[in-house]
């Protein structure tokens, strides 16, 4: 985008903040942190990193589209947190952004982003059908092999999450079929269990506790936790 910017390439910069926001942040991050942001507790760890996330790309998007949304962007400055210039207009362009780049943790993310869109078409395909109504109604099922497989299963606990889905099953010893030539098979499936009335997902039990009735474990906790310290 910078790049743009000294060539005067206007709609290359456009089309960068573009892809940006709509497939990098509004379909895949947002996406994926929304659950954690909604229900997890004030002071959790996941949900203060993924604030301090979000504060980081808010910050940088003001700087980088000043030029060309003025007004705008300088609202958006007006409200951020924290100390800095009296406007956008007298703060620099993200520095060092070379520095953020982690060549291994990018591709292992590409990878689960292929992965996510595998799914994605399967929950779509299954929500048509009228089998589920939405992602968290579901339970994926996955098999891989190989370096995906081994990838899978190092973020198990996360695929949920990255899914958007309520249960998760991984199976990495197959042998890649017909069906799967990639080495990956995805299968849906109804999500067993009962819904938590606060989060949505579909887990094995939720509370009988007056105060926190029909909740999940995970949703109690985020209640009880203190809102700050």
């Amino acid at each position: 985008m910078v790049e743009g910017y000294d060539n005067y390439r206007y709609p290359a910069i456009y089309q960068a903040a573009s892809t940006f926001l709509t497939v990098d942040l509004s379909a895949f991050y947002v996406d994926v942190t929304k659950d954690r942001m909604y229900t997890f507790g004030a002071l959790s760890a996941a949900r203060r990193s993924g604030q301090t996330a979000m504060f980081a790309v808010a910050d940088g998007l003001a700087r980088l589209l000043a030029p060309v949304l003025s007004f705008t962007m300088d609202e958006v400055w007006r409200n951020l947190p924290g100390p800095r210039e009296a406007s956008v207009h007298l703060s620099a362009f993200p520095k060092d952004l070379e520095d953020w780049q982690d060549a291994a943790l990018l591709d292992r993310w590409e990878q689960l982003s292929g992965v996510r869109d595998r799914v994605n078409l399967a929950l779509e395909e299954k929500r048509q059908q009228k089998l589920i109504t939405s992602s968290l109604s579901a339970r994926v099922s996955l098999a891989a092999s190989g370096a995906l497989g081994s990838l899978l299963a190092d973020y198990r606990d996360e695929l949920p999450t990255i899914f958007g889905v309520s249960q998760v099953e991984l199976d990495q010893g197959f042998t890649p079929e017909s069906d799967a030539p990639e080495g990956l098979r995805v299968r849906v499936e109804r999500a067993g269990g009962v819904k938590c009335e606060r989060c949505w997902r579909f887990v094995p039990s939720v509370s009988e506790l007056p105060e926190f009735k029909g909740l999940c474990e995970r949703c109690v906790d985020a209640l009880a936790e203190p809102v700050s310290r």
